[in-house]
């Protein structure tokens, strides 16, 4: 019985199905180093495979952001979707409400991407993340990083006063 209902449930998701759930192996996607290259950015490539940045956020102050660049993708369908994301600051333990909302209205009037919680309640950190076409060219990739830099450094500064990331 619970079979007959839950096929055709899967049947209305068919993309879902064949999303790259993980890497056997973390290698570093060279799509995304040739595009780091053209728009001339530095970087590293971490233990999972993934690009690891640190971004000047803009020409007047020293402030930095880091910036990951995810190598494993995800498919759905025809789509190949890879994951930018940089962190804006650790909660501290349950993110207060007030700060809750604000990020999801913030999300409603962002075109590209929205504001997440990576990790448990105790270890938990905001993180503002961008999902483009796994193939972006250079050009698209630049745009991607410096609204994920615009966005979790201005959270950050305004959360903490600081530039821990």
């Amino acid at each position: 019985m619970r079979s007959a209902v839950l096929l055709p449930l899967l049947l209305l998701f068919p993309a879902t199905l064949d999303a790259q759930v993980g890497r056997s192996d973390p290698r570093p996607d060279p799509r995304i180093a040739a595009a780091l290259k053209s728009i001339g950015v530095d970087s590293e490539v971490d233990a999972d495979g993934d690009y690891k940045l640190t971004l000047k956020v803009d020409d007047e102050s020293e402030r930095t952001q880091i910036v990951y660049v995810i190598s494993s993708t995800e498919r759905y369908g025809n789509l190949e979707i890879r994951e930018i994301w940089a962190p804006a600051f650790k909660t501290g333990g349950r993110l207060d409400d007030d700060v809750a909302r604000e990020m999801l209205v913030a999300n409603e009037r962002m075109k590209l991407g929205a504001w997440r919680l990576y990790g448990d309640d105790d270890d938990q950190m905001a993180v503002y993340a961008v999902q483009i076409d796994a193939d972006a060219n250079a050009e698209a990739m630049r745009s991607a990083l410096q609204i994920v830099v615009q966005v979790a450094d201005a959270e950050e500064q305004e959360q903490t006063g600081k530039d821990d990331y």
